[in-house]
């Protein structure tokens, strides 16, 4: 399944709603799961300017297990690292036949504590309707 046509089938999942992103760690939701959706899964992040010399980095994981510990660095799931002081967004699309269960949004703060809200989100077609 593409993402084309997701039409009534098309969920948004947030793997980290609007808020503050001022230190490293994992998004809020801890998770998302994915085991009701299948084909190419959109994850766009939105994020407002993280303060003077502050620079943040997203980068999805995933697991099989809901275990902090368990989940990975996802290959092609890295954002584009914003300048200092920069807001961005972005979107990468991922086949979910290549993704575990689980899924998640692990930041890494750096030059400060962040002062900027960031919002995570994906669009993703259910298998069943």
């Amino acid at each position: 399944m593409t993402i084309h046509n997701l039409g009534s089938k098309t969920d948004l999942l947030s793997l980290h709603k609007t808020a503050v992103v001022s230190a490293t760690g994992a998004g809020t939701p801890a998770y998302v799961d994915l085991l009701n959706y299948e084909g190419d899964v959109a994850f766009m992040i939105d994020a407002a300017a993280g303060g003077a010399g502050i620079t943040r980095t997203a980068k999805l994981q995933h697991s099989d297990t809901t275990t902090s510990g368990d989940f990975a660095d996802i290959t092609g799931g890295g954002f584009t690292a914003a300048a200092a002081n920069t807001a961005f967004n972005e979107k990468i699309y991922l086949n979910s036949d290549n993704l575990l269960r689980y899924v998640r949004v692990l930041f890494t703060v750096s030059g400060g504590s962040g002062t900027g809200s960031v919002s995570v989100t994906a669009l993703a077609s259910k298998k069943y309707v």
